[in-house]
């Protein structure tokens, strides 16, 4: 107890300077917190934009579709693949049918990506009908309506209530044309969708391309989607006599699932240079206090004091400076990450959406605070700050009645 008292009384010596030191680890700890916290609403984003905003958890198709992604390339019994996923009871499924085809507006035409859909079910899988940026999404029933991407309906110069003509070749071999109404514009969602997606009602596709209820793909997303791999695992078994493939999205966006993979280690690294340089300051004042008390210390080595107890003494002063600079940092970087998960981050003025791996970002980002988040932070806190007093505490240790004499105070 007796050298616990004597680390306390060293710590307030000086106030300013260990207000100062606190101040710079504090806010090296609340940097670090907000930056993880934000890395990890980055993640979060990724992955809710590749999943409930285009992909879904897990996508079933015909063998070759994937490859080719070919007209032809079609299941042919939708409703009871449909019946056997839901019999698994591990989320819920919609399926979808897709074609390339040439759609205009006035003067204005490009190529662009048809998805047919089932509104109703669409909306139990993905959360594209919340995510529109102008007008509605389609009606339950089919009505002759689309929903364009972002930039698809910027490129056509076109508006809610506008008409379109989409031109395409069928799956009989004929020309299918017909003129549909815009009934809403998407917000930014993802490459392929920004700039080229058109939904429309599946049964509007199946008349223009004549699929005859043949699908391409039926996407799933899950209930839980922790259990992505086992989930994954029982649709195949479940499936597995129809002859399909089933792929989860870490299999679709391998790209994305490496980052993800790495950006722990990454947020750690960065976190760790971060404070590494914060943490000089504890070295800085670790030696300057030493330094201060050179005399102190030889005259408590002269009364028997040994090179442990004064190790200890060091560590000691480390380690209730890191504990309030911890409880500070913890509760500074807390609390702010709470408000950027709250209410986020807007560089909306810095530009419009971005893209990685096919898979868009906001520019209103949203942190994710976990409890990981401020303990990881705080771990690696403590682990550079008792580094940075090792060469301090061995300075300490060799000091001696003879070295003191005629320094320090």
């Amino acid at each position: 107890m007796t050298l616990v008292r004597i680390a306390w009384r060293n710590l307030w010596r000086n106030p300013r300077r260990t207000f100062i030191t606190m101040f710079s680890m504090s806010f090296g700890l609340t940097m670090m917190i907000v930056f993880y916290a934000l890395m990890n609403g980055m993640v979060d984003q990724m992955v809710r934009f590749a999943t409930i905003l285009g992909a879904g958890h897990i996508q079933v198709h015909q063998v070759d579709y994937l490859e080719e992604r070919s007209l032809y390339d079609t299941m042919s019994e939708p409703v009871k693949m449909l019946e056997t996923i839901a019999e698994t009871g591990v989320g819920h499924a919609a399926p979808r049918s897709f074609a390339t085809a040439l759609i205009s507006s006035g003067p204005q035409s490009t190529g662009s990506m048809l998805w047919g859909i089932d509104p109703e079910l669409e909306s139990e899988v993905t959360e594209l009908h919340l995510h529109l940026e102008k007008g509605d999404f389609l009606d339950p029933d089919p009505s002759g309506g689309v929903v364009l991407g972002l930039n698809l309906a910027r490129k056509l110069a076109v508006e809610p209530g506008d008409e379109v003509i989409i031109l395409t070749q069928a799956a009989d071999g004929s020309m299918g044309n017909a003129l549909y109404t815009v009934s809403g514009i998407l917000k930014s969602v993802g490459e392929a969708l920004d700039r080229g997606g058109v939904l429309m009602h599946r049964k509007d596709l199946d008349d223009l391309v004549y699929l005859q209820g043949r699908v391409h793909e039926i996407a799933i997303r899950l209930d839980d989607p922790n259990r992505l791999e086992e989930s994954t695992a029982i649709i195949r078994r479940s499936l597995d006599p129809m002859g399909v493939d089933v792929k989860n999205w870490k299999e679709l966006f391998p790209e994305l699932n490496e980052y993800l993979r790495l950006s722990d280690t990454s947020t750690l690294i960065v976190l760790t240079i971060i404070f590494a340089v914060a943490s000089l300051g504890i070295m800085n004042t670790q030696l300057m206090s030493l330094f201060e008390r050179t005399r102190e210390i030889g005259v408590m080595r002269a009364l028997g004091l040994g090179p442990g107890p004064v190790a200890m003494l060091v560590l000691l002063e480390t380690l209730f400076l890191t504990l309030l600079s911890a409880v500070a940092g913890g509760t500074a970087g807390s609390l702010w990450s709470t408000y950027l998960e709250k209410y986020g981050w807007d560089l909306t003025n810095t530009g419009g959406s971005f893209a990685f791996a096919g898979v868009a970002f906001e520019t209103h980002f949203r942190a994710t605070l976990t409890t990981s988040t401020v303990v990881d932070s705080v771990i690696v806190m403590i682990i550079i700050s008792f580094a940075a007093t090792l060469y301090p505490l061995f300075r300490a240790m060799r000091i001696t009645p003879a070295d003191a004499i005629g320094r320090g105070r």
